[in-house]
């Protein structure tokens, strides 16, 4: 904890504003600002569209505004290492429900320069019903227009966007949205261009209805004239098969604590709740295990040893039964999606703890399903602390979400079907 306690002395002998400067000239030493400028300068070379590009997309829209049977459907997405990540197995859950349901045929396009082998091969191994269908990875956003036709498309994340915007090719585009990206970078060029892609006239396939309201008001005042947007949104789910309670709780110290702790994912809060896990520490000492995953990173380069044990990247089924012998889990969320941890966490009977954010409220209910915080270190570690030293409150409040889990959030197959309903649906019929 050098570098933590140097920051700390500084703070103390000079002020917040020496501090900060000497923070800031580090960051300029180090180039990172640099760094932000090289890559959105590349994004505005890259991710670019003429108002003719708008207008030939947007004609594809009005081109079938009567039912549509979906029999091939092209799909852009982002590189990804783990079909198991929660964004990435969620597309290919709708993928795999409508092959095994609705017999449609699949093409997977990776914006990318990915082995499309081997994620081919993690597909089919995920999801056995979607085995053989074709994945191609691409650089250029003109190679699109080379790729065969289909009945529909759909974006994912925001820079397939700017592939289906140059796909013509379909007769209808959709864009699945899973979180507020804007919210991933500093307003900037960046920022600007992922708002720009909420207003290219594909309907919306929103993870939360929070999202879709963000998707919709999207297109209000819209310099390029777009419709107003259209998009139906669905609840996050869980498998009951793979996330459940333990039969027999740990009742007995130590208290096992999971932090979901993503260094290279600012809107996970990773800085701030460490700091909250090191209050806590030092309070229980010995009477708490802190244990993490999700990513892979060493604890003594963040001034986190022998207080946080990082287990890395687990699979699905490790990842349940770590949940299942924890006490607590503190996940964090400062944009505008509520992760699916706080359901998996809560289905497998561990209390949830979290930052109090505006967007999440229609799932995150503070002492009804969780405790929420406010966004400090001290406010998280007593809330923590709160939470599992007080046996029955911490009971009451995991079971109540367990209960609401179990009563609303584990049909996946009533929502993939909306889904497909919507997708197919007479333009006039959407809501």
């Amino acid at each position: 904890m050098k570098n933590l306690h140097r920051a700390l002395e500084i703070h103390q002998q000079y002020g917040w504003r020496t501090l900060r400067d000497k923070v800031l000239r580090r960051l300029v030493r180090q180039n990172t600002w640099d760094i932000y400028s090289q890559e959105a300068q590349v994004s505005a070379q890259l991710f670019d569209f003429s108002a003719q590009d708008l207008q030939a997309s947007q004609q594809v829209q009005r081109t079938t505004p009567e039912q549509l049977d979906i029999n091939r459907l092209t799909w852009f997405l982002p590189e990804f290492k783990y079909t198991y990540y929660g964004g990435i197995y969620t597309i290919l859950r709708l993928a795999d429900f409508l092959t095994r349901n609705q017999a449609v045929q699949h093409e997977f396009k990776i914006l990318g320069s990915i082995d499309s082998g081997q994620i081919a091969q993690q597909i089919a191994t995920s999801f056995p019903a979607l085995a053989g269908q074709p994945v191609e990875s691409f650089q250029h956003l003109q190679q699109v227009k080379r790729f065969s036709a289909s009945d529909a498309a759909i974006a994912t994340l925001w820079g397939t966007a700017y592939a289906l915007l140059h796909y013509n090719q379909t007769r209808r585009k959709f864009y699945f949205l899973q979180d507020y990206e804007p919210l991933f970078y500093p307003a900037g060029t960046i920022s600007a261009q992922v708002e720009a892609s909420y207003r290219f006239g594909f309907y919306g396939i929103a993870n939360t209805p929070t999202l879709a309201e963000l998707y919709t008001q999207s297109f209000n005042g819209s310099a390029a004239g777009t419709a107003a947007g259209t998009a139906i949104s669905f609840t996050p789910c869980v498998d009951p098969h793979i996330f459940y309670p333990p039969a027999q709780p740990t009742v007995t110290e130590p208290y096992t604590v999971f932090f979901y702790g993503r260094p290279g994912h600012p809107r996970n809060g990773f800085e701030l709740g460490a700091q909250a896990l090191r209050l806590l520490k030092q309070r229980l000492g010995k009477r708490i295990r802190i244990l993490s995953a999700g990513d892979d990173w060493q604890p003594l380069r963040h001034d986190l040893h022998g207080i946080v044990e990082n287990l890395g990247l687990l699979d699905y089924a490790a990842t349940a039964q770590l949940y299942r012998t924890c006490h607590a889990g503190l996940v964090m969320m400062f944009t505008r999606h509520p992760s699916y941890l706080p359901l998996e966490l809560m289905a497998c009977g561990s209390l949830v703890v979290s930052n109090y954010n505006p967007a999440t409220t229609w799932l995150l209910k503070h002492q009804e399903n969780c405790l929420l915080s406010e966004a400090s270190a001290t406010c998280l570690a007593d809330t923590l602390q709160q939470g599992l030293l007080d046996h029955s409150f911490r009971q009451q409040i995991t079971t109540q979400a367990l209960s609401q889990v179990q009563a609303s959030f584990r049909n996946w197959d009533f929502e993939m079907e909306r889904i497909y309903q919507f997708m197919t649906g007479a333009i006039g019929a959407q809501k």
